[in-house]
């Protein structure tokens, strides 16, 4: 009788055991196929972050489960793809998309928001190659004190409606900086010039004078004096500061003048159509940038 008793006993309690385990394993199966439901309609919402958290719940429900990790690393994939568009890394951005496409049996959501992006990535790279070969040509012009024409590069810039778009903030910033520099630079040319202007009105009003009165004193002047006079040979130059007549703070030297027009003829430029003072700037220009006065008159002076 009591043997009876524990054979029954004993079936009950592996009934119990087996349902427990059955329903347990039933649960556990309709929680994972709820996680990975959840994660699809949560990419499908753009909740990626979301999508991750489901995907690794459904992974818990079952270890090392492939779909479940394919999915959860095509997000996180994704969600880096975006991160690096959004930081201008093009290509990081470029190279994870194309990852997340190249996924094979995982989210076809996210493997044609992929593509998509893709595309997108190309054009901008595409646009970047092109809006820094316009930028480093008006670049160019700005250094060679061309301010009007690196400003009309600079405006087929920004005449593109493209170039105002987020992923070319750098490029963007950096032309409106350049421009800034032309401005100030074409402000202090018309500066100089109208100060050039004024100096040779003066200039040219004290000769005048001066001829006049020594035209109305010739006559008090002996014959020999007036001989003396008619033979004077000089020059004029319109007035310069100090500053304008040095070089690294030492005063340019006749010897250096004489020397500068040598090197200024044999560059191919007529030096001796330029007053003292015009070979003076040549000399400070060419000191400035750094070049031989001979490769300076070949390229700003021809």
């Amino acid at each position: 009788m009591k043997k009876w008793v524990w054979v029954v006993a004993t079936i009950i309690v592996a009934l119990l055991i087996g349902g427990y385990a059955y329903s347990n394993h039933h649960a556990t199966a309709k929680e994972y196929q709820a996680a990975m439901a959840n994660g699809r309609t949560a990419i499908q919402s753009k909740h990626y972050t979301q999508a991750e958290s489901y995907f690794q719940n459904a992974l818990k429900r079952r270890l090392n489960d492939a779909p479940a990790q394919r999915y959860l690393t095509q997000t996180q994939r994704f969600v880096s793809a975006e991160n690096a568009l959004d930081d201008l890394h093009f290509a990081s951005a470029q190279k994870h998309y194309q990852t997340v496409k190249d996924t094979k049996n995982g989210s076809q959501v996210l493997t044609k928001r992929a593509q998509d992006r893709l595309k997108q990535v190309k054009t901008i790279r595409g646009n970047v190659k092109q809006f820094k070969k316009l930028l480093t040509k008006a670049q160019g012009q700005n250094e060679a004190l061309n301010y009007g024409q690196s400003n009309t590069i600079l405006d087929e810039l920004f005449n593109n409606s493209k170039f105002r778009q987020r992923y070319y903030k750098n490029l963007y910033s950096q032309a409106l900086a350049l421009r800034k520099a032309n401005n100030a630079g074409q402000t202090a040319s018309l500066a100089s010039s109208a100060s050039s202007t004024a100096a040779a009105s003066s200039s040219e009003s004290s000769a005048t004078s001066s001829s006049t009165a020594t035209s109305s004193s010739s006559a008090s002047l002996t014959s020999s004096e007036q001989a003396a006079a008619k033979n004077y040979s000089g020059s004029n130059e319109y007035t310069v500061t100090k500053k304008q007549k040095e070089l690294n703070g030492k005063t340019i030297t006749v010897d250096q003048i004489a020397s500068a027009r040598k090197t200024i003829n044999a560059a191919g430029v007529q030096a001796d159509a330029m007053s003292d003072q015009d070979v003076r700037v040549a000399l400070q220009q060419a000191n400035k940038k750094d070049m031989s006065l001979s490769a300076y008159a070949k390229q700003y002076l021809q």
